[in-house]
């Protein structure tokens, strides 16, 4: 299976495929990340590493200037394996919080606040946390 398309070659840049286990305090998801192997000059994974109905994260963080971090990540269920690839269809963190999150009510609030505070201010998480609580 070859790299996803959006993945960036840049200094300082990670690109990743992770099998996602569960929820996780600190980074949101537990993952296991998936080796690659290179063919001739592309690193490319292997069909073995996907499973039917397991979801898996596509990621691409890198610098883009002075201090700032670009992210892009995406969470697919592996819906199809072929001879010579994997169907990936996309589902919503809200779909993988509900796959993993059903006793773990706690950490799935502590990682949305996490993930939230990434995306805006302080005061503004408070703000948006008390006009929906």
């Amino acid at each position: 299976m070859k790299t996803h398309e959006y993945w960036e070659r840049r200094r300082g840049g990670k690109n990743w495929i992770a099998h996602i286990t569960g929820l996780d305090k600190r980074y949101g998801y537990k993952r296991e990340f998936l080796e690659t192997v290179k063919v001739g000059k592309n690193k490319v994974f292997q069909l073995e590493d996907f499973h039917i109905g397991e979801i898996y994260e596509v990621a691409s963080v890198y610098t883009a200037g002075v201090n700032k971090c670009v992210h892009v990540r995406d969470t697919y269920e592996c819906v199809e394996i072929t001879e010579d690839q994997v169907i990936l269809s996309c589902i919503t963190q809200e779909e993988v919080i509900e796959r993993f999150g059903e006793n773990n009510g706690d950490l799935v609030a502590e990682s949305l606040v996490k993930q939230l505070l990434n995306i805006v201010t302080k005061d503004e998480a408070i703000r948006l946390i008390q006009v929906h609580t």
